[in-house]
């Protein structure tokens, strides 16, 4: 493998990693901060990260249209500001592992929503891969015990938290498919976190617990903001665009492993039924993306929905 390849895959790992991480960080965060305040400030970092980055390059953009402005800031509402306070609001009450498994389901749902709203073919491979993600996903939240179903409130939000994303990867790529990655970003995260902030400070009394958080509360945050937000976004781009949609998208599969890590190096062990969850989830995604070991050289189709998920976590 050439050196600026290995260099490429590394960034793309580096994205996992960050969005794998955020289920951690996000869960830490969640015993300190109630959720419009920490989404709130998370996103208001990133955008302002977001800006001095946009003054830093000075590059012509394209002129965007009313009608495509109000389309960004609206999907950023959905995208940035529902998705956030059900991420949040998920992890008050559920485990970061628990989370992330569920989030995995994203890449298949944004298939599922792509063929209804785009008209976009959906393989029967991919149906195969729906259905098998889907049982690990129930085994997970189920703790495997059908018979006595108990879903905890938190997976129920991180089920919701899932939906909304995929709803806004696909209403993007619909409505602003024409915008260049980086001002989507940076339209739709703006919008987002303007409302997110907005209403912080109206339910939450943000400002006082802003000035009183730990150290530990800011330190999550800004990195959960230049780690788990730009970075992530910019390394990801890099290799979708430097690889090809297909070939990045099978690192995506690794978010979930690497928020299993992170718990095995905190010292919190799986249950038997995440492991096994674990196991269908990523390979329900494999098989749905039409991935198999293959010959240097050979074919490979992979979902490409996947790639327009952003930011997972």
């Amino acid at each position: 493998m050439a050196r600026n390849e290995t260099t490429v895959w590394a960034l793309v790992v580096a994205a996992t990693f960050f969005w794998g991480s955020n289920f951690n960080a996000g869960h830490a965060i969640a015993s300190q901060l109630p959720p419009l305040t920490a989404a709130g400030e998370r996103f208001g970092i990133a955008v302002l990260l977001l800006l001095l980055m946009r003054a830093w390059r000075r590059r012509p953009e394209s002129q965007l249209s009313p009608t495509t402005m109000l389309h960004l800031g609206l999907l950023g509402l959905l995208g940035v500001f529902g998705f956030n306070y059900a991420f949040f609001t998920a992890l008050q009450t559920t485990s970061a592992l628990n989370a992330a498994l569920i989030m995995s389901l994203s890449p298949l749902l944004t298939a599922l929503l792509s063929s209804w709203l785009l008209r976009t073919p959906l393989p029967l491979r991919q149906l195969a891969g729906i259905g098998i993600a889907f049982a690990g996903v129930t085994l997970v939240i189920t703790g495997g015990h059908l018979s006595a179903v108990h879903v905890a409130i938190g997976d129920l939000w991180m089920l919701t938290a899932c939906l909304t994303w995929s709803l806004y990867s696909v209403l993007l790529k619909r409505h602003a498919a024409h915008v260049p990655a980086s001002q989507q970003a940076r339209w739709s995260i703006s919008a987002g976190a303007l409302a997110l902030i907005a209403i912080a400070l109206w339910r939450d009394d943000s400002v006082t617990l802003i000035s009183t958080q730990s150290p530990q509360a800011w330190s999550i945050l800004l990195y959960m903001a230049l780690c788990g937000t730009v970075l992530a976004y910019i390394f990801w781009l890099h290799g979708v665009h430097a690889l090809g949609p297909h070939r990045a998208a099978i690192a995506f599969n690794l978010v979930p492993v690497f928020t299993l890590l992170i718990n095995l190096a905190m010292g919190t062990w799986p249950h038997p039924e995440q492991f096994a969850g674990l196991v269908l989830v990523l390979g329900g995604v494999l098989v749905a993306s039409g991935w198999t070991p293959r010959m240097p050289g050979a074919r490979k189709q992979g979902m490409t929905t996947a790639v327009r998920c952003g930011e997972p976590g």
